[in-house]
């Protein structure tokens, strides 16, 4: 069963975009996951790492794939605690023990 993914689009990064959706789905494509959701966040976003976090335990995603690392925002170490990170040139495995499965 492959794994869950959602994709992170900051909108701070990639205003509407299309080759940021472009990327995410490739990567996850590449990967072999199943993406789930792709949520989108700007400066307007409250607790950003709160939403990014409950979206991918909504969507049963352990992996949360974005274009580059500052998609993630300024504290991508609190989001690897539950979830894998991928960009194209990088992967922050999670480093808790998590399982969006049970």
């Amino acid at each position: 069963m492959p794994s869950n993914a959602i994709g992170l689009i900051n909108l701070e990064h990639s205003p509407a975009d299309p080759a940021a959706h472009l990327l995410i789905t490739t990567l996850v494509r590449h990967h072999g996951f199943t993406l789930t959701h792709t949520l989108t966040v700007d400066a307007d976003t409250y607790m950003p790492t709160a939403l990014i976090v409950a979206t991918a335990h909504k969507h049963h995603a352990a992996i949360i794939v974005a274009p580059t690392l500052a998609h993630f925002g300024p504290s991508p170490k609190a989001l690897a605690l539950t979830c894998t990170l991928i960009v194209p040139t990088l992967t922050i495995p999670a480093a808790g023990s998590w399982n969006p499965n049970h």
